[in-house]
């Protein structure tokens, strides 16, 4: 009986020991929250708070922060550029190939753009300076037999060209002058103004873009002028003759030889000498289907030869030799002259 008690005694007190060690944690967190302000003596310094750091209580409204990208200048026109920084709706131009004279070329694009879209320009005397029309824009609503369009706004604006006193650099400023809404959403912020004065200004550019396309395939749609001419070179052998520099002409013949089914086995460019194997080729199935050109056939059995340039009297001679270097006879070298002509025009190099 009393072995009994002792063990529910001892019991009692593990019990007991193991509640309060489950409490002391909770009473050390508590203890952790209310830890006081530390108590700094009379005569130390307290040491610096980091309340730099602490964000101050604002009582201004919540305001709406735009989130878009910026309106970029997109400079996609091989003629155009944009400054880095610059804060107007503008970009340059700088005369190419393809503007020709830079001011004349930009009043036409603008009145071309414009016109294509019907949408009235007008100038200043010097018609550097245009004022648009109304520019709308609509949204459709509705659906099918129902769909209907709304104006949503429209806009004015001013396209200012400024060249430089050279005249081989122009500028190209858009700037809006008047604007009109007809719903609420589409009222206009200063950043909204800034990306249509944006958008107007790439649609101008894209369309130069464009037209610089067309001008680039004309020009290679042009058959090249051809000087080649027969003739005799300085040692008074038949040979073809054209007034480019020899070296030149030696730059351009190998897409010459291309056209000409010509191939080249050796390079002696010292003697200006190519060493070449010729193979006479007959059109394939589908370039007898499909109508393709053919290429230029030599009067002449397939075989190895040799093509040599020389000065002659400020004109480069081009004669054809057979594989032993002998030159060709006079009426041989006049039938290669059609040929040869077919050949540069083809491969559009200058001879």
């Amino acid at each position: 009986m009393q072995h009994w008690i002792k063990s529910s005694v001892v019991a009692s007190v593990l019990l007991t020991g193991c509640s309060l060690l489950q409490t002391e944690p909770t009473e050390t967190v508590s203890q952790a929250e209310t830890v006081p302000e530390l108590k700094v003596p009379a005569g130390l310094k307290a040491p610096a708070k980091p309340a730099k750091f602490d964000i101050p209580d604002s009582k201004q409204a919540n305001t709406a922060v735009d989130i878009r990208s910026p309106a970029l200048v997109l400079g996609t026109a091989s003629s155009s550029r944009v400054e880095e920084g610059d804060k107007l709706s503008r970009v340059w131009f700088d005369r190419n190939d393809y503007t020709g004279d830079l001011v004349p070329f930009l009043k036409q694009m603008l009145q071309t753009q414009f016109a294509e879209q019907g949408i009235e320009l007008s100038s200043d005397e010097q018609g550097l300076n245009y004022t648009t029309g109304w520019i709308a824009r609509s949204e459709e609503e509705g659906f099918w037999f129902w769909k209907s369009s709304q104006q949503q706004e429209q806009a004015r604006y001013n396209i200012s060209i400024e060249p430089r006193p050279h005249g081989r650099s122009a500028s190209v400023t858009v700037t809006m002058l008047e604007h009109q809404y007809f719903t609420p959403e589409a009222e206009l912020s200063k950043s909204d103004t800034k990306r249509q004065e944006v958008a107007l200004l790439n649609q101008i550019i894209d369309r130069i873009g464009k037209e610089e396309i067309i001008v680039a395939r004309a020009n290679k749609a042009k058959a090249p002028d051809v000087s080649l001419e027969p003739g005799m070179d300085a040692e008074g052998n038949p040979a073809l003759v054209t007034p480019q520099p020899i070296d030149v002409t030696w730059s351009q013949l190998e897409a010459l030889f291309t056209e000409l089914n010509l191939n080249v086995t050796d390079i002696n460019r010292s003697a200006f000498t190519y060493y070449l194997n010729y193979e006479k080729s007959e059109p394939g199935f589908w370039s007898k289907i499909w109508g393709s050109e053919a290429k230029p056939v030599l009067p002449l059995p397939a075989g190895e030869y040799q093509l040599v340039l020389s000065r002659a009297d400020k004109q480069t001679a081009i004669s054809l030799r057979d594989k032993n270097g002998t030159s060709l006879d006079a009426e041989t070298t006049l039938a290669l002259h059609e040929p040869f002509v077919q050949a540069i025009r083809l491969a559009r190099i200058e001879l």
